[in-house]
Order: structure tokens, then C-alpha cells, then sequence
């Protein structure tokens, strides 16, 4: 499973891919996602309302062979699509699904990036076409794939050196106090919601990544309890 890249990869590429993109122009709060992918990228971007059997897919990238059900009208049909193109489940577009319309276009343009940089990095090229594979096994397969694909498109949204900039200009100077594995205080709370918000991603997605970028400063959770809550031994000890 050596195909894909590593993390520390993922980042220096996406900041590149990025940095190409943005050009002259001053570091924004937000990437322009549909602008990387049919500007830059050069892949049609297209929306449809799907009527595939596994109804959790929402966005493909398609070869020009393999059809798409889609919906025409009130009856499904089967659409080929120009190889390369990718076609996002028109819900998407509703206001309140924007964050997951613009991690759907990374994650596809993640996919088209891995393609032409990587020669087994899709599904399937992976998989070895001379031996017989179990369920499970190919589930795991498609799963570590999908994986590192969220992890690009993770980095392509927030790359490193915007998210620097995000936290400048939000007055961050150090890394924000971590307790536990989730809990922040509720300044700090407010204060990466706000961040996200202005990145276009979710709190969940932020924070996440200030972890995977060392931007946070862990503490055991038992500080959290005795100096945010007010319980616990070490309060008693006072």
C-alpha cells in the first residue's frame, strides 16, 4: 500500500497546487474550490440529481466510458460523461450545503491529482487483477484509498500557509490549549468556529487540522475538569 502519498507529501504538494493557483494575487481567508478545479485543474465541473443504487456518493469524477444514472426529468437514464468531468448530486447547490459542495470538489480533484502523480493511485489500478481478493479485504482497500483522498482534499481546502494566515489574522500568537483529544475552552471554542467559518469548513474539519499541523498544545483532561468545570482532586487540593 506504498502507492499513495504521505502526509508530509500531501502537504507540500497541496501548498504548491494552491500557491499556483492563488498566483500575485494577496493569501485569501478561503480557497476558491470550483475556481481550483476548473480553472486550474481544467476539469468540467457538472451537477445532476442521481439515481445511483448506493445513494451515499454524491460526487464522481467519470473516464468518459462508464455511464452515470441519472435523473431526466421523473425517469432515471444512464448519461457518459466526457473523461475527466466531475459531476456533483445537485443538492449540493442548496445554500446550507456548501461546505460539503466544496469538500466534494476537493476530494474529486484530490482524486484527479493522485492519478496523474501517483500510477496506482485509484481503486481501480490498485488492486492486484491476479488475485482473488476477499469482501472485506477489497472494502479495506477502497477505504484506505478514500482515506487519503479526504486527507488531500482536507490540505487542498486548508492548506498550511492559509491556515497561518487565517490565524494571524484572528490574533492567534501560539497554539491553542488542546484538552484531552477534543476539548477546547470556550473562548478558544468560539474563536475556531469562527475561523472555520471564515476558511469555508466546519468546526469539526478545522480542528482537525490545527491538530495535524502541531497548532495545538495539549493538556490532560483532568485540567480541564478542575480549572474549566471546577470538579475534581485538584480543585479539592486547593
Amino acid at each position: 500500500m506504498n502507492s499513495c502519498f504521505t502526509d508530509m507529501e500531501i502537504e507540500e504538494l497541496t501548498e504548491g497546487l494552491i500557491r499556483q493557483f492563488l498566483g500575485q494575487q494577496s493569501i485569501p481567508l478561503q480557497v476558491d474550490m470550483e475556481g481550483f478545479l476548473t480553472s486550474y485543474l481544467k476539469l468540467p465541473l457538472k451537477y445532476r440529481s442521481f439515481a445511483e443504487e448506493d445513494s451515499s456518493k454524491i460526487g464522481f469524477i467519470l473516464d468518459g466510458i462508464t455511464p452515470l444514472r441519472v435523473m431526466a426529468g421523473r425517469r432515471p437514464i444512464r448519461e457518459v460523461f466526457p473523461r475527466g468531468t466531475v459531476v456533483l448530486e445537485e443538492s449540493l447547490l442548496n445554500r446550507d450545503e456548501e461546505g460539503w459542495r466544496r469538500f466534494t470538489i476537493a476530494h474529486e480533484a484530490g482524486h484527479y491529482i493522485m492519478d496523474r502523480t501517483v500510477t496506482m493511485a485509484s481503486f481501480h489500478r490498485e488492486y492486484d487483477r491476479e488475485r482473488t481478493y476477499s469482501p472485506q479485504e477489497l472494502k479495506e482497500l477502497l477505504s484506505f484509498q478514500e482515506a487519503r483522498m479526504d486527507r488531500l482534499a482536507a490540505a487542498l481546502l486548508t492548506p498550511r500557509f492559509m491556515v497561518h494566515e487565517v490565524l494571524e489574522r484572528f490574533g492567534v500568537s501560539g497554539p491553542l490549549p488542546l484538552y484531552g483529544n477534543n476539548l477546547l475552552r470556550l473562548e478558544d471554542k468560539l474563536l475556531v468556529r469562527k475561523m472555520a467559518g471564515a476558511m469555508g469548513v466546519s468546526y469539526t474539519a478545522f480542528l482537525i487540522r490545527l491538530k495535524e499541523l502541531a497548532l495545538v498544545k495539549r493538556h490532560d483532561i483532568s485540567e480541564y475538569i478542575a480549572y474549566e468545570i471546577g470538579l475534581g482532586n485538584e480543585v479539592m487540593a486547593l
